[in-house]
């Protein structure tokens, strides 16, 4: 979910900030955070940046306020959710009369709790579903965002999984019990024995291996290299299918 802040307070930016990146990692959430100190800044980048939500101070300091900001962004056609923030009541009841408003925050208020009951109403209005790989490593849970793993490896007895960042999680569990929770997911391909990869991080696929976004190369199983390869290349062809219709 890409998101942006129009606040001109630095120090409020930061602490709504802060919550939404304790949001994404509690809630395995994936957000995108932009911050903005102006209006007119906002409006500059965010004709070519498209954001699902939208935190907007409604007092900005110097040039356009916040309330102004959401009514040209609305006659450009821009539909993301508005939240606006403010200090001040009295400015509640502008920003109604907008009537397009999704919620607003008390800058009084704002704490955690407040930002994660907003954040669960947004990505139930937008039906965001959160997939998630959830499995036991000893006494342990673990829950990773599928969408951040770029692949699983077989080591011994346990499996060693590396995520989009490039960091590598090794975890006491098989590999066939943690592969197996990723079946009903078309973007990962087994590309050798003990090797699970997520296509959407290969970075191009040579004749005998695959290249992936951290530079790491995985090796295409010979047997039945021909059925891999056309897996790959139906992924990415439904992929580009899908983005162009968008």
């Amino acid at each position: 979910m890409k998101i942006a802040i129009v606040e001109d307070d630095k120090r409020d930016r930061d602490i709504l900030t802060a919550f939404l990146s304790k949001y994404e990692e509690e809630h395995t959430q994936e957000l995108s955070t932009v911050s903005y100190p102006s209006g007119e800044e906002f409006l500059c980048m965010s004709s070519t940046e498209k954001y699902s939500l939208i935190f907007m101070d409604i007092y900005l300091g110097d040039g356009i306020d916040g309330i102004e900001t959401a009514r040209r962004l609305r006659e450009r056609g821009e539909e993301g959710l508005i939240v606006f923030l403010t200090g001040s009541r009295e400015d509640i009841w502008r920003a109604v009369q907008l009537h397009d408003c999704f919620d607003y925050v008390d800058k009084e208020s704002l704490g955690y709790t407040r930002v994660e009951k907003l954040m669960d109403d947004v990505c139930q209005k937008l039906r965001v579903q959160v997939k998630a790989l959830e499995f036991w490593s000893g006494k342990q849970k673990i829950r990773l965002p599928v969408s951040r793993i770029q692949f699983l490896v077989s080591h011994d007895k346990h499996v060693i999984i590396t995520l989009d960042n490039g960091s590598e999680m090794c975890y006491r569990a098989t590999f066939a019990s943690v592969s197996a929770l990723l079946e009903e997911e078309s973007r990962f391909l087994l590309c050798n024995r003990g090797i699970l990869l997520n296509m959407d991080f290969v970075r191009r696929a040579h004749s005998e291996t695959f290249e992936m976004a951290g530079g790491s190369l995985l090796p295409i199983r010979k047997r039945n290299r021909g059925q891999i390869m056309q897996a790959y290349h139906e992924y990415q062809f439904e992929k580009l299918n899908e983005e162009g219709w968008r």
